[in-house]
């Protein structure tokens, strides 16, 4: 069973979610975009999934937290 949850945003959180996006191959949702987050975030890979994007969206927003 999957679980639905609703997350708060800033603007311009969702506007880097969207500039990481579009610089994608092929289509991405902004769900499978943070979901992917999330999951390099915990530590878990997929082999379906393209984790040297996720580190480049997750270096993002370690560097806003950082300063």
């Amino acid at each position: 069973m999957q679980e639905r949850i609703t997350v708060r945003m800033t603007s311009e959180m969702v506007a880097r979610i969207d500039a990481w996006i579009a610089s994608q191959a092929g289509y991405v949702s902004r769900q499978d975009a943070v979901r992917r987050c999330v999951d390099f975030a915990l530590g878990e890979s997929h082999s379906d999934r393209q984790i040297g994007a996720t580190e480049s969206l997750a270096a993002a927003y370690d560097v806003r937290l950082e300063t």
